[in-house]
């Protein structure tokens, strides 16, 4: 991966397929394997890893159950390196072989994405004129959040089964969608399709991103829709959420939830507005 890779896409059309190595693509697949047989875990497992706050990001297990108009029904587990050892920790206390093999798993993806991640924001660094871009990206690597999603059954065909949003990110990386249903809100407010192949990742601007850039770029809005096969059976997915150490957060308590906005009303939003929605 010596060339740097391209991000002209983010600014164009707020998202933008590369090249997914082979061996990152096989780690993920295995480590899907991993997660889905930890949701058929028990509840006594599950709560062992309570999601909370460790060094300013979210880690452990969630349950969501959350209906209407912001509908959110799934688990989710996140993994970052900042919490290793609490995340160890827990392991050791369930004596279970088989979560140990999900945390280290998961960790592993990390330094098998940083080569991808690390020459991707040179590349932005370089086209956007963000000095100093991709040495942030670096030194952020222990908050990077490795998400793993499980969206239930249960819903019809074409509801949202994960409401439209942006992620508070610097970069997303989808890494793998066992169905398709993933579709991003485009710069013409319009919904489209945007599958996860074998062999392309795609990578996404968060709220951090657009904040980075001073609004050149743009936190892309998406969501995923039930199709005839998850809306009975549910659906899996994994993202890593790229944060940013050095850029002011999104502030949730102050603006609220992202799913509670229109979709896109950060698209033509002036930046001295926008950024009153960030903790600086």
């Amino acid at each position: 991966m010596r060339n740097r890779l391209s991000a002209t896409n983010l600014e164009k059309d707020g998202l933008v397929h590369v090249p997914y190595p082979t061996d990152l693509r096989s780690a993920v697949e295995k480590t899907v394997d991993l997660w889905k047989r930890f949701c058929t875990q028990s509840e006594g497992v599950k709560i062992q890893f309570p999601y909370q706050n460790i060094d300013g990001t979210g880690v452990g297990y969630e349950l969501k159950k959350t209906h209407g108009s912001t509908l959110d029904l799934k688990e989710d587990f996140h993994v970052t390196l900042g919490a290793s050892d609490w995340l160890h920790e827990t392991v050791e206390k369930t004596e279970n072989e088989y979560l140990s093999q999900f945390i280290t798993s998961t960790e592993s993806l990390v330094s098998l994405m940083k080569p991808l991640v690390i020459n991707f924001a040179k590349g932005m660094e370089q086209e956007f004129d963000l000095e100093g871009f991709a040495e942030e990206v670096e030194e952020s690597a222990s908050l990077w959040v490795v998400r793993f999603l499980h969206y239930f059954g249960g819903s019809k065909i074409g509801d949202e089964i994960a409401s439209a949003h942006a992620d508070k990110s610097g970069l997303t990386l989808h890494l793998y969608e066992s169905d398709p249903g993933l579709q991003y809100y485009s710069f013409k407010k319009i919904w489209n399709d945007m599958p996860v192949f074998p062999g392309e990742t795609v990578i996404i601007p968060g709220m951090r991103g657009q904040y980075r850039s001073r609004n050149r770029l743009k936190a892309t809005f998406h969501r995923v829709i039930a199709t005839e096969r998850t809306a009975i059976h549910g659906r899996f997915s994994v993202v890593c959420f790229i944060h940013l150490k050095r850029t002011p957060a999104y502030n949730k308590l102050l603006a609220g939830r992202l799913q509670e906005f229109p979709p896109g009303f950060n698209y033509d939003m002036p930046f001295e507005q926008f950024s009153k929605l960030f903790t600086v």
